[in-house]
């Protein structure tokens, strides 16, 4: 008899490795320790093996410092810090530094540079629109009311005209004339 709380889909979630600033200056050092056996093999490469010398001189000082660093519990503690900050705490953090408002900024990577312009403009457009209310001596939560009835209406008349606009496209005789 099967049980019917198995799942036969397996989900793969490959690890995610954090390298330790130690991992990274010694797999920078056997990186340049083998392009240095590379180039030896090539005649004629004695510049180049004398810049990898060099190279490998400066990532071997960058190794013996996280050495150093690895086993001082001030840099360990400065690092767990820093890696909190970066992937738990993040959030936690960012909120508490914030002064004035509880939530972040709006992401706004996926707008097009005509949209960003468009949203600039209605940001002054709606503060402009405030502004003239409070010197009018409205009330502020009149003015917040107002202002999303305001903004609800803008939204609307864009998408009947893009919807209008996507009508006319359609058309098989759009464009003929």
């Amino acid at each position: 008899m099967e049980n019917s709380d198995d799942d036969d889909t397996c989900v793969f979630e490959p690890a995610i490795v954090k390298l330790t600033p130690f991992d990274r200056r010694l797999r920078e050092l056997r990186a340049l320790r083998d392009k240095r056996d590379e180039l030896s093999g090539h005649p004629g490469s004695h510049r180049r093996i004398a810049e990898v010398d060099y190279q490998i001189k400066r990532a071997e000082d960058r190794f013996e410092e996280e050495k150093r660093r690895g086993i001082d519990d001030k840099w360990r503690r400065l690092r767990d810090i820093d890696d909190w900050r970066s992937r738990n705490g993040r959030d936690q953090r960012n909120a508490s530094r914030r002064k004035v408002r509880n939530k972040p900024n709006e992401d706004l990577s996926d707008l097009t540079p005509e949209q960003k312009e468009q949203r600039r403009r209605d940001q002054r457009a709606d503060a402009n629109y405030v502004k003239r209310q409070k010197a009018k001596g409205v009330p502020a939560s009149d003015i917040q009311a107002a202002l999303q009835v305001r903004r609800h209406q803008r939204d609307s008349e864009r998408r009947e005209a893009e919807g209008a606009e996507h009508r006319l496209a359609e058309n098989p005789a759009y464009g003929i004339f």
